[in-house]
């Protein structure tokens, strides 16, 4: 069986030391052929990304360029219709038909899942890992707690061995950053150092990205 592929998506307005750091302990732990950051066009549950698509764009590929396994798939920003998972996944299946693909999801994202399109569906193109947090509450609605307890896997090669159709939690670093955390920072003046890559920070300096006014 082919090594999985991990899927990460998200608007990453900016991309930040959670987001690879949750990429990373994924990559590893599950022993992932590789991750691909799928940053997207217009977020539907969430506010308007801050920054364009093409900056956005190119702060992830200063972030992950050290990583071989970590792979940008600017396919969400090439499409007219909003960014939904499902049919970025329907897509990943097309191009990889023989390769188990995890969908991966921190534990906030996966409270929101029951409002995305689709969203029982995702199942039937991919596996889902849910990345827990120490000491961060994991509190389900009935909806969702009977669609882990209908799915869930406590073997995790069984994510290496098929194709889709499982749901698995893994506890994962705890890095409590968020990019509206990041953003509200600049906006006020504040040095966001190692909150995010310094790459990255220096991008944001040069284009003046989220009311970037100051001298730092």
């Amino acid at each position: 069986m082919i090594k999985p592929i991990g899927i990460l998506g998200g608007a990453f307005d900016p991309i930040h030391y959670g987001h690879l750091r949750l990429a990373l302990d994924f990559l590893q732990i599950l022993d992932l052929a590789q991750v691909r950051f799928i940053p997207c066009k217009s977020p539907v549950l969430k506010e308007q990304s801050l920054a364009t698509a093409g900056e956005r764009l190119s702060m992830l590929e200063l972030a992950i360029s050290s990583i071989p396994q970590f792979t940008l798939d600017d396919r969400e920003l090439k499409r007219e219709t909003p960014s939904y998972m499902i049919d970025t996944l329907k897509s990943l299946r097309i191009e990889f038909p023989q390769t188990p693909l995890i969908l991966l999801l921190g534990s906030d994202a996966f409270l929101t899942l029951e409002h995305w399109k689709d969203w029982r569906k995702l199942l039937d193109q991919a596996h889902i890992v849910i990345g827990l947090r120490a000491g961060t509450p994991f509190l389900l609605n009935d909806t969702l707690s009977a669609f882990i307890e209908k799915k869930q896997i406590a073997d995790v090669e069984i994510l290496q061995n098929t194709f889709c159709g499982s749901v698995y939690l893994q506890n994962i670093s705890q890095l409590a950053i968020s990019s509206s955390e990041i953003r509200s920072q600049i906006a006020c003046g504040l040095n966001p150092k190692f909150l995010l890559p310094d790459p990255v920070y220096t991008f944001i300096q040069q284009h003046q990205l989220y009311g970037y006014p100051y001298e730092h």
